[in-house]
């Protein structure tokens, strides 16, 4: 068994040498618990990690290795390699103890990185709302907090936050928005740093306190004419006819870019801002990205997005006030621009 473990390591690390670029146990941010003996071995998943940013830092074989994981690999990781991934301290043994002491001993080794009380993370304590012009995009922004690598921000109708109208994920202590693609009213905002903490761990900050903007826009210039033509047709025997709604922006089915070059799609003139969300499937229930854009082009540098997978990305379009109804979803593929084929 020892030899095996020996051997495992050296396979491990050999596979991943050419992008590891420390193996200073700081760096490690998961435990991962194989389920198969043997998985370790496959190539395909050596690969996967090299090829993904990741690197194993230390090995506790044939079940548990502890490295460097980009979070984004998690669920492929579980889906397609069986293979659990915990990121923080782990107190439930029960079903980890099938697999032995080795993983017992393991567990142990990595709760020992975790403090007992770890300190509370710090607040956002300032904000900004700010409207760039009238009719142009409400900008909010807050204080940068110390060891953030993200931002989730919520947007309500009220001030509990009982019905949420978008959720986002950021790199950035901004976030620019639209109103035309929002309803008149008072809207409510809270935002919290995801923080990587001294001993490795990641944990969410609580909300920031509760801030609001306001939206009220001009009627649509459609709107102010439509009397003045439905009184023409009548007086002409045509009757009413009532105003079309904005269509929904048309975009491709599949879209495959080399490398994390912008999506892009056909400029339409009826459309002076799109709404861009992207997910892991098609019904959009795990957003990936929800934002918004005034070209017809949306940047993918930033976003947790792994090379070879699929992903969906719809389309929302708006001209100064008014909103239309989201496009089909497009399938969206990014590939290695070092693979060959």
């Amino acid at each position: 068994m020892r030899k095996f473990a020996v051997a495992l390591f050296a396979v491990l690390v050999t596979a991943l040498a050419p992008i590891a670029r420390s193996q200073n146990e700081a760096d490690m941010n998961a435990l991962l618990v194989v389920d198969s003996q043997t998985e370790a071995f496959n190539r395909d998943f050596q690969k996967y990690l090299a090829d993904n940013g990741a690197r194993i830092i230390r090995a506790f074989p044939p079940h548990a290795f502890m490295g460097y994981i980009p979070a984004a690999l998690d669920k492929t990781l579980d889906k397609k390699y069986g293979v659990a991934v915990y990121r923080a301290r782990i107190d439930d043994m029960n079903q980890l103890a099938k697999y032995g002491e080795r993983i017992i001993y393991a567990v142990n080794v990595w709760n020992k990185r975790f403090v007992e009380d770890p300190p509370e993370a710090p607040l956002v304590i300032s904000h900004q709302v700010r409207q760039a012009k009238k009719g142009g995009a409400i900008v909010l922004s807050w204080n940068e907090v110390m060891k953030a690598v993200e931002y989730k921000l919520e947007i309500s109708r009220d001030a509990d936050f009982n019905e949420v109208v978008l959720r986002a994920s950021l790199e950035q202590n901004r976030y620019k928005l639209y109103p035309a693609f929002f309803s008149d009213g008072v809207y409510y905002w809270r935002v919290a740093g995801l923080l990587t903490l001294n001993n490795g761990e990641r944990m969410q900050s609580r909300f920031s306190d509760v801030y609001s903007f306001a939206v009220s826009k001009p009627a649509p210039l459609r709107q102010a004419s439509k009397g003045r033509a439905a009184a023409s047709r009548a007086s002409a025997g045509g009757g009413t006819m009532a105003d079309k709604p904005a269509p929904a922006p048309k975009i491709p089915k599949t879209m495959v870019l080399k490398g994390r070059k912008p999506l892009t799609w056909e400029k339409n003139p009826a459309f002076k801002y799109y709404r861009v969300q992207m997910a892991g499937t098609n019904d959009f229930s795990d957003l990936i990205a929800d934002d918004f854009t005034d070209k017809n082009s949306y940047r993918t540098a930033g976003l947790p997005l792994e090379y070879g997978v699929t992903y969906y990305m719809r389309l929302m379009g708006a001209d100064s006030s008014v909103s239309g109804p989201w496009s089909e979803p497009c399938e969206v593929r990014i590939d290695d621009p070092l693979a060959t084929r």
